[in-house]
C-alpha cells in the first residue's frame, strides 16, 4: 500500500472530532453510498474526493442528519500523514480523538512499515537508516525527518548547502548533508517501506532577514564554488543566481513569508527584482566588484 492510497477521515459528531485512516473500499462502506438520494449524488461525492489527490488543503465534505459531518481526503505524503495524526487539521475549540479500532488494517500496517505510531511519532528503536547516493542540485526541495521542507538556495559544495525553510523563510548552512532512507530495522529499503529525507552533520542557523546575512562570507567559508576563470563566467553565475531567486519568488508552493525573504535576498544582492534592470546592470559591470574580490583571495602561484 502507498501512502497516497490512504484516506484521512475526520468525523465530527456533536462537537467531538474523531480521526481514523481508511482504504477507499472501507471508506465507501463507512459512508454507505446506498443512503444517497441518487447516483448523481454518489458520483459527485466521489469526484469531490478524487479532487483532493495531490492538493494538501482540499477536503471532501459530507453532511448527515444528527449533527454529524465527515471530512475526508487522499493523503498527499508521509508529512501530511504525520500532521493528520498529530491533529494539525482539527478545530482547536473541539475535542479530538484518534480511533485506531475504526482504521483499516492495511493503513495500520503502513504506519508500522513507516515506523510511525498513531500519534505521528517515529518509533526510533524499530528503524534503520540507509545512506543513499545522490547529487544535490540548486533549486531542488529537500525534506528532513522532522517534516520540514527546505529549498536549496545555493550548492556551496558537494555536501554543504545553503538552505531556506519554505515555511519560515529562515536560512541554514547545512554542512555534511546526506540523503537517507528510513525503513524498518532488518528490512531492505524499498519505495513502499521508506521515508526519504536529508540529515546534516552541523548546521549554521541564520536569520530569516537576508540583509543580516553575509552571503559573501558564507560562500568563502563553506563553499568550493564553481570555477570562475573570467568576468563572463562570473556574470553567468550571477545570472543563474538571479533567475533562481526570481523563480522562487513566484513559487506558490512556498509560504508568503519565505517568498518575501527570497525577494529581499534578491534585492539585497542585485538592487532589483526586475530582469531587464538586472541585465542592464550586469552588462554595464554594476556587479563586477565580486569578481575583483575573487581575484584578491586567489593564492599566489609558487615560483
Amino acid at each position: 500500500m502507498k501512502v497516497t492510497e490512504i484516506i484521512l477521515v475526520s468525523e465530527n459528531w456533536k462537537g467531538t472530532e474523531t480521526n481514523f485512516l481508511m482504504t477507499v473500499a472501507d471508506y465507501l462502506k463507512y459512508v454507505d453510498m446506498d443512503t444517497f438520494d441518487s447516483r448523481k449524488d454518489v458520483a459527485d461525492s466521489m469526484i469531490e474526493l478524487g479532487r483532493t489527490l495531490g492538493k494538501e488543503n482540499d477536503w471532501s465534505e459530507l453532511y448527515f442528519a444528527g449533527n454529524k459531518s465527515v471530512a475526508a481526503r487522499f493523503c498527499v505524503d508521509d508529512r501530511q500523514l504525520m500532521k493528520f495524526l498529530k491533529g494539525f487539521y482539527n478545530s482547536t475549540d473541539q475535542e479530538t480523538v484518534f480511533d485506531e479500532k475504526r482504521c483499516s488494517g492495511e493503513c495500520l500496517n503502513k504506519l508500522a512499515e513507516l515506523g510511525m505510531d498513531t500519534r505521528g511519532k517515529a518509533s526510533i528503536d524499530s528503524l534503520s537508516y540507509t545512506r543513499l547516493d545522490t547529487v544535490f542540485e540548486q533549486g531542488q526541495t529537500l525534506r528532513n525527518f522532522n517534516g520540514h521542507d527546505y529549498r536549496v538556495m545555493e550548492k556551496l559544495s558537494e555536501r554543504n548547502l545553503l538552505l531556506m525553510d519554505t515555511m519560515t523563510g529562515s536560512f541554514v548552512v547545512a554542512q555534511g548533508t546526506d540523503l537517507f532512507a528510513r525503513h524498518p530495522r532488518g528490512a531492505e529499503p524499498t519505495e513502499e517501506n521508506s521515508l526519504i529525507a536529508i540529515e546534516w552533520g552541523h548546521g549554521l542557523y541564520l536569520s530569516s532577514t537576508p540583509s543580516a546575512i553575509d552571503f559573501h562570507h558564507i560562500r568563502q567559508q563553506y563553499g568550493t564554488g564553481r570555477k570562475i576563470e573570467d568576468i563572463y563566467q562570473y556574470r553567468e553565475m550571477l545570472q543563474d543566481r538571479f533567475c533562481l531567486y526570481s523563480n522562487l519568488e513566484m513559487d506558490d508552493r512556498m509560504s508568503s513569508k519565505a517568498r518575501e525573504a527570497i525577494m529581499m535576498a534578491n534585492f539585497e544582492e542585485f538592487g532589483t527584482s526586475d530582469l531587464e534592470h538586472f541585465r542592464k546592470g550586469l552588462n554595464t559591470g554594476l556587479y563586477d566588484k565580486g569578481f575583483a574580490e575573487i581575484g584578491e583571495i586567489k593564492p599566489e602561484k609558487s615560483r
